[in-house]
């Protein structure tokens, strides 16, 4: 069976639906500023584009089973605070996705994909937690591989599969610009040369290393608390060091924190269309190997996830219910203390 457009599938269609052979593909991500040669919908373009790609592919391989396409949700949060982002807040991220995987739920699909090109932490928190609830809520195994596969590329994991999509060792500057950020670096000016290079500006030539400041005060806490985790402080020193790098961004945006705004993270004149097209090649096999083991039950959907869905702080809800905590925790004093005055 080919691939199917949702908008264009029926009522009968749907009734046909078997919650074994069936699985729908999905993107959420908003517009946001990309330095000053990338567009706006760069994320976009790479969330439909992995959600289209792996669809296919799948739909290829699987010819038994109803694959279906649904349109883009153009949401997003934590995007970088500059005038032509579009930002959200994280509940309403988090609550989109929720309604549409009890949707796809009821509308008789056993399984949801969920792909993003945001990279924002709270964004991609959102999308994995909400992935994480509907499996747990409804018959469906929903779940998010983007973020686990992008973060492969940007921090080395997935460098070896790179290259040999690649067909050639990275040089030294295409690693490094991988390293230092994926925001508009080389990881997504590369993806930009090979899917629309029309649309990426000549000035990317020209731009060299750069990424926002970090914020002291939250990266000297995270450089003094990570040896009380012991065998995972080099992680906790790893993920406290994207907080402070994303808490010193948005300063920077809104109120001039470390200097000029800073548009773009890494190192865009280090990306080519020959490097991009071994990134797409990498992010289609990931989240294809991804959907593979989650639906012959290699993996249940709760277990993929990436580095989005460790920090507590980040969670959806995790301030609302820290101030219910809060609010519980000084009742009871307030009730203790009264009654001992009796």
């Amino acid at each position: 069976m080919p691939l199917l457009q949702a908008q264009e599938i029926t009522y009968t269609d749907v009734q046909k639906l078997r919650k074994d052979r069936s699985i729908a593909f999905l993107s959420a991500s908003a517009l946001e500023v990309h330095g000053p040669h990338l567009p706006l919908g760069m994320d976009m373009f790479m969330a439909r584009w992995m959600a289209e790609e792996t669809a296919r592919r799948f739909a290829e391989a699987r010819p038994d089973w109803t694959v279906v396409l649904y349109p883009h949700i153009p949401l997003g949060t934590d995007e970088l605070p500059l005038p032509g982002s579009m930002n959200g807040t994280q509940q309403t991220v988090y609550r989109a996705l929720l309604a549409h995987g009890a949707s796809l739920a009821e509308a008789g699909f056993g399984y949801a994909v969920v792909t993003n090109g945001h990279g924002g932490p709270r964004h991609a928190a959102a999308l994995e937690a909400a992935c994480r609830a509907i499996s747990r809520r409804h018959d469906i195994e929903m779940f998010s591989p983007s973020i686990a596969v992008l973060y492969g590329i940007v921090a080395g994991g997935r460098h070896e599969q790179l290259e040999a999509n690649l067909g050639r060792p990275l040089t030294g500057s295409e690693r490094e610009g991988l390293l230092h950020g994926e925001h508009a670096g080389t990881m997504e000016t590369s993806f930009a040369l090979a899917e629309r290079p029309e649309q990426v500006d000549d000035a990317y030539r020209g731009l060299q290393q750069l990424g926002p400041p970090s914020f002291g005060p939250l990266a000297a806490v995270g450089k003094a608390v990570s040896p009380l985790f012991g065998g995972r402080s080099e992680r906790f020193q790893e993920i406290s060091n994207s907080l402070a790098g994303g808490v010193g961004w948005v300063l920077n945006a809104r109120y001039g924190y470390g200097g000029e705004p800073v548009t773009y993270q890494g190192d865009p004149s280090a990306g080519s269309a020959e490097l991009g097209h071994a990134i797409r090649e990498t992010m289609a096999q990931g989240c294809l190997e991804y959907v593979e083991k989650v639906t012959t039950g290699e993996l249940s959907a709760e277990e993929v996830r990436s580095i989005a869905s460790e920090p507590a702080i980040i969670q959806p809800g995790f301030w609302q219910r820290l101030g219910l905590i809060s609010a519980v925790a000084a009742g009871a004093a307030g009730f203790v203390w009264a009654m001992r005055r009796r």
